[in-house]
Formats: C-alpha cells, structure tokens, sequence
C-alpha cells in the first residue's frame, strides 16, 4: 500500500514494505533489491531422472564390456593363472591354478597365438579377435552372471584343455603334467619315461622292471597273477593296477592288505591314485583280504546299501569255504 502525505505528497510504504527505488516492495535481507525480483531471477532448479529399469541396463552393459576387457588383456599377456579366475566354477575346479597354466600355455604355443584384442559385446556375449601367426580369427563366449560378477564358460582352445590335446606325443610333457597333477596315470603316457615317470611317485624302478616282466606273460589269468604275487612280495600294490579288470586290480590289492593283516587298507588302495573309487571296487578288494585271511568277519565293511548286487556279493562272501 502506498501513502501521499502532504502538499509535496511525499510516499511512504506501508509496513512491511519498504520504499525501493520508486517502488514499495518487501526487502527482508534489507539488500535494496525486491524480494520478488530476486524470486524471478532465480534459475529453475533442474532434475534430470531415468526409468531405474533403463539404469540397470546400462550398468550391467558397463560391467560386461569391462569384464570383457579385462579377460582380453589378461589372454593377450598369457596370464593364464590369472586367467582361470575368470571362467565360471566348473572350470576352476576342473583345473588347479598349476595344472590351467600348465596346459593352456601348452596348447597356446600349439596353436601359434601371437595376440588376443577385444571387439565389442553385444547382447550378453563378447567377440575377439585372436591372432595366429599372421592370420586372424573371431572368437565368440557368452558372458555370464556367477557369484555377482561375470565369468565364461569354456570356449575355443579351453573347451579342449586336456593332457592330449597338451602334450599330443610328447612322452616329456606326460611325465611333467603327471607330476604337477600328482596323478600317476598320466605316466601310462609318458612312452620311454615310464619308469622315471613312475618313480616320481616312490616307486622304485626296480618294481617297474618286474611289473614289465609280468605284463609280458600272454594268458591273462597267468600275467594277473604275477603281477599279485608280486604286489605281495614287494608289499606293493603298484603291480596290482595293471592287472587287467577291476576284478583282478582290486582281489591283488585285498591279498596285500591281507599280507598286511588290515582290511581297511583296501579304502586307501582303492583311492591311492587320486579317485574315490566305487563300493564295488572296494567289495573286490574286501573278498581277495578274506579269501587270504578267511576272516569273514571282514565282510561287514562290505557297503551293501541299496544295491542288490552288492547285498548278493556280501552273502557270497559269508559263506566263502576254504581248504
């Protein structure tokens, strides 16, 4: 409200206003500017929002194209125990980080791989280029979602990570991997290095002269019999595992646990190269102790649970006669 007082008709504002200039107005922060003036010359405060559906995408794209990253680069440097880290848990627990290195280094070299560049992701799955000697191929692997980060399944070279495909002839490279994977097996393939092979394992070679001689007997039932004699003589039941099928390996095994007056023995023969075996391999071993023993006491560690079959071997042996 404005007030004329007087001939000069001086203004005056009514409270609260405040004369500004030739205008009354409100000036709470008594700066000589109109509140409603310093209102208008504020800028409108600007929001920007997305859908958090559209977000999301975004962010996992963001973490696919990284992850991607990441795995090229760490290929293209042939860092492959760093480089199991990134495939999805069946194969990490396929491969010790030992044994991964070991053998994609082995069929890397095979191949002839010189370097290894990402191409882009693209829905849920990243390409690469792969460069072999001079020449350059694509390569494809889905991106997955584990343990809440992102991993690949086998693909191209490391769909077919075996010591085969490693080591092809190479009796050397046989004997290396089955030292590193503590699986005497391997030394099956290991040709002329056999022996030495095997006496990685505490076998001395000459055990492994005589087991050579065994296996030279033509009749099967003659050359599984040697090999049992032995494994008994030797206190040994390195013989055992080439004689021939499961029935034969594992009867030898339970006639040197039987020389060792231990039935329980058979558990540990029967996992001694890096398996668990089965009951029925142990059922073998338990029937050759107590043909030897005729302890048919020991037929009780006989695992006949559920299985027919086994309940009809665990009867037989109860009732086993002997001379």
């Amino acid at each position: 409200m404005v007030l004329a007082v007087g001939c000069g008709q001086k203004v005056v504002c009514a409270p609260p206003n405040v004369m500004v200039g030739d205008t009354c107005c409100l000036d709470a922060d008594d700066n000589s500017l109109c509140d409603t003036w310093q209102e208008k010359e504020k800028e409108p405060e600007i929001v920007y929002t997305e859908p958090v559906a559209e977000e999301q995408v975004l962010e996992v794209k963001g973490g696919e194209e990284s992850f991607a990253e990441t795995f090229a680069q760490t290929w293209d440097r042939k860092s492959y125990t760093a480089l199991r880290n990134l495939f999805v848990k069946d194969v990490r627990l396929k491969y010790s980080p030992q044994e991964f290195n070991f053998l994609a280094r082995r069929v890397d070299s095979k191949l002839g791989i010189t370097s290894v560049s990402l191409v882009g992701v693209e829905d849920g799955a990243a390409q690469y280029k792969v460069y072999v000697g001079s020449k350059s191929t694509y390569v494809s692997a889905d991106i997955d979602e584990e343990d809440g980060g992102f991993r690949h399944e086998a693909f191209y070279l490391f769909e077919d990570l075996t010591a085969d495909a490693a080591c092809g002839d190479d009796s050397g490279c046989f004997m290396s991997f089955a030292k590193l994977s503590g699986d005497r097996n391997y030394c099956d393939k290991a040709g002329s290095l056999k022996t030495d092979c095997v006496a990685q394992f505490g076998v001395s070679k000459s055990i492994i002269e005589k087991i050579d001689n065994c296996i030279d007997i033509l009749e099967y039932y003659d050359r599984a019999e040697c090999l049992t004699q032995l494994a008994v003589n030797e206190n040994n039941i390195e013989p055992c595992w080439q004689a021939g099928q499961d029935k034969q390996v594992f009867e030898c095994m339970g006639q040197v646990a039987a020389a060792r007056k231990d039935v329980d023995e058979c558990n540990a023969f029967v996992a001694s190269r890096g398996y668990p075996g089965t009951r029925l391999q142990k059922t073998y071993c338990i029937l050759g102790y107590v043909r030897e023993t005729t302890d048919t006491d020991a037929c009780a560690k006989i695992d006949r649970r559920g299985d027919v079959m086994l309940g009809a071997m665990q009867e037989g042996c109860y009732k086993l006669s002997f001379p």
